[in-house]
C-alpha cells in the first residue's frame, strides 16, 4: 500500500476484506456504520488494529 493513502480508508478497506461491512455516514465520511454500532474515525483505525488488519502506528 502506498505510504500517503489515508490510514483511516486502509482501516475501512482491510475490515471490508476480512468480511466486515463498513458504511460511511455522515456528510463528511467521518462516522462509519458497522452493524448497529457508529464508529469514529479513530475507532475504525483501533478496530482494524486490534484485528491484525493494519499496523498499530496511532498517527492521529
Amino acid at each position: 500500500m502506498i505510504d500517503d493513502a489515508d490510514p483511516v480508508l486502509a482501516a475501512v478497506a482491510a475490515l471490508r476484506a476480512a468480511g466486515i461491512k463498513a458504511i460511511p455516514t455522515g456528510n463528511d465520511m467521518e462516522r462509519w456504520q458497522i452493524g448497529d454500532l457508529i464508529y469514529s474515525d479513530a475507532d475504525v483505525l483501533r478496530l482494524a488494529a486490534s484485528r491484525g488488519l493494519v499496523e498499530d502506528g496511532d498517527s492521529r
